[in-house]
């Protein structure tokens, strides 16, 4: 029982002195300072999550995804937005990206596709 105060005491004593000045951890980014668009935005996501995949030299699915044509092609005509989106059968395969990462996809698709 003594070790049971003791160890409620503790924890009491913890959380009491938390402030309520904490940042909570989120997967929301900060919101960009402008529209999304490719160069910004998008091209970096897709390089560093889909050409290991999607490039030149052995392209997965026979889809490259290495300038903006291919990927505003794959993204308007193709399956791109609905793969990222899809948990059953993601891209990349390793897990759907972050809900945020996500987002800038929709949004870009949305305002039309904006290079620079």
């Amino acid at each position: 029982m003594k070790k049971l105060i003791t160890t409620s005491s503790i924890m009491l004593l913890i959380l009491s002195s938390c402030s309520k000045g904490y940042i909570p951890i989120t997967e929301t980014p900060p919101a960009p300072s402008g529209p999304i668009s490719y160069q910004t935005d998008i091209g970096p996501v897709i390089a560093s999550r889909c050409l290991g995949c999607h490039n030149t030299n052995d392209p997965q699915g026979n889809l490259t995804l290495e300038n903006y044509s291919q990927v505003r092609n794959s993204a308007e005509n193709g399956t791109l937005i609905q793969r990222i989106n899809d948990a059953a059968n993601p891209m990349p395969r390793s897990g759907l990206m972050p809900a945020a990462t996500r987002m800038l996809f929709d949004e870009w698709v949305s305002n039309g596709y904006l290079e620079n």
